[in-house]
C-alpha cells in the first residue's frame, strides 16, 4: 500500500488543521539580544547605564582629587614675600663677610683714620680674629637664606651683630668719636638686625593668615554632612 506524499497544501496545515504560520527566511531574523523592549535588550541598555555611572563617578573622584592639589600649589606660591626676605638676607651676608674679608687682608691699616702706622702686634692679632668672626657673621647670613629651615637661627645671628653694634657705642663713649664711616656701620648694626627680625615676624604670620583663611574656605564650600 503506498501512502502518499502530502502536498503544499497538506504541508502548510497543522495536525489539527489550522494553518501553519509562514516560516521567515534566516536571512530577516533578527539577531539575538536586537530586541527594544524585552528580554536581551532591556538587560544591555541597562548595562551600559552602570558603565556610564562608573565612569562619571571616576571622573568626579579625580576632579575632587585634583581640587585640593591645585588649591594648595596657589597658596604655596602666593607666599613670594619670603623671597624677597631671603635675598635681602644674602645681600647683607655678602656684605658682612665682604667687609669681614677685607680687614682680615688688611689689618688694623684699612680702618680710616690709622695712616697705616705702626700697631701693637696683639691688638693687631686681636683686630684679625674679629674680623674673621666678620666673614663668619655673613657666612652665617648666606646659609641661612639659602637653607631656610634654620630660619630661627637668625634671631641669634642678628643679636651677634646688634651686639657688635653696642660694642661701637661703648668705644665712642670710652674712647672718643671715631671716624664717620664707622658711626654709619654702628647706626646700621643697631637698626637693621631689629628690622630684619620684625619683617621675619611679619612675613610669618601673614603667611600663616593666609594658610587659616584658605583652610576655611575649603572647609566651608564643603558639602553638608561631610568632614571639611
Amino acid at each position: 500500500m503506498t501512502i502518499p506524499t502530502p502536498g503544499p497544501e497538506e504541508n502548510s496545515r497543522t495536525a489539527a488543521g489550522t494553518p501553519r504560520p509562514p516560516v521567515r527566511p534566516a536571512a530577516d531574523r533578527e539577531p539575538a539580544g536586537r530586541g527594544t523592549g524585552t528580554g536581551t535588550g532591556t538587560d544591555t541598555g541597562a548595562a551600559s547605564g552602570k558603565q556610564a555611572e562608573r565612569k562619571g563617578g571616576k571622573l568626579r573622584g579625580r576632579d575632587r582629587k585634583a581640587a585640593p592639589q591645585n588649591a594648595g600649589s596657589r597658596t604655596w606660591k602666593s607666599s613670594d614675600d619670603w623671597g624677597v626676605f631671603r635675598a635681602v638676607v644674602v645681600g647683607v651676608g655678602v656684605v658682612i663677610a665682604a667687609i669681614g674679608a677685607y680687614y682680615l687682608i688688611t689689618g688694623t691699616a684699612g680702618v680710616a683714620e690709622t695712616s697705616g702706622g705702626a700697631v701693637n702686634a696683639s691688638l693687631e692679632s686681636q683686630f684679625r680674629f674679629f674680623s674673621a668672626m666678620m666673614v663668619g657673621v655673613g657666612a652665617a647670613f648666606i646659609a641661612i637664606a639659602v637653607k631656610f629651615q634654620w630660619a630661627n637661627m637668625l634671631w641669634l645671628v642678628c643679636l651677634m651683630v646688634f651686639l657688635g653694634g653696642i660694642g661701637r657705642v661703648l668705644s665712642w663713649a670710652f674712647s672718643g668719636t671715631p671716624h664717620f664711616t664707622l658711626i654709619i656701620l654702628m647706626i646700621v648694626e643697631l637698626a637693621f638686625p631689629p628690622a630684619l627680625l620684625v619683617w621675619h615676624r611679619f612675613i610669618a604670620k601673614t603667611s600663616e593668615l593666609r594658610r587659616e583663611i584658605h583652610h576655611g574656605s575649603e572647609g566651608g564650600s564643603a558639602p553638608s554632612g561631610t568632614a571639611a
